[in-house]
């Protein structure tokens, strides 16, 4: 509640600025985002018009993300999964190499390191595939996820005895992947996630 009050006053304080009223009216509107969008903006009537402006800006060439100077904070930034299990690396579907300019989709870790309770499917579900993989259940954090088992080639795309094995799942969307950074009454730095989805 501290912040939004921070966040309120400054928005009022610019609006009766006497200088540079465009500029007052972008920040003004920039800390109306940051307020709704730090809170639950779907939620929130009041909310609804400065995010409609907002989404109906953001198809416009050129477009900037409105800011509130008040409380410093960042243009959105977008990040569409969720961060892989703590020791599974993040990498593109169809590499062997984290990266390697594809969108990095796939949670991958050796299967020499997998310290979480596997189980194999049987062959009816698919537990053999023309890849020579197979398919497991892997329970993290309480929930059973449909993994990947495999055997890679060496750096030629030979597999010839002394490839790898790793389990791979698909990494987790992110229900809210847009994010604001912003500073708040106590001017510590925050980060907010949320979704453009209109109500």
């Amino acid at each position: 509640m501290t912040m939004l009050k921070f966040l309120l006053v400054g928005a009022v304080a610019l609006a009766g600025a006497a200088a540079l009223p465009s500029q007052s009216k972008a920040s003004e509107w920039g800390c109306q985002v940051l307020l709704c969008l730090a809170g639950d903006w779907q939620g929130t009537p009041s909310c609804h018009p400065p995010i409609s402006k907002l989404i109906a800006a953001m198809e416009s060439p050129g477009f900037n993300w409105p800011t509130c100077p008040q409380a410093n904070s960042s243009a959105a930034k977008y990040e569409k999964y969720e961060d892989c299990p703590s020791g599974w690396q993040a990498v593109g579907a169809n590499s062997d190499r984290p990266g390697m300019g594809q969108e990095r989709s796939i949670c991958r870790i050796a299967t020499d390191r997998l310290t979480l309770p596997v189980t194999f499917m049987n062959s009816r579900l698919g537990q053999n595939h023309d890849d020579g993989s197979r398919q497991a259940q892997i329970e993290i954090d309480g929930k059973f996820v449909t993994a990947k088992i495999q055997i890679t080639g060496n750096d030629r795309g030979h597999s010839l005895g002394n490839g790898s094995t790793y389990d791979t799942i698909s990494r987790p969307k992110r229900g809210k992947p847009w994010f604001i950074e912003y500073d708040d009454a106590n001017g510590v730095r925050q980060k907010s996630w949320f979704n453009l989805n209109m109500p």
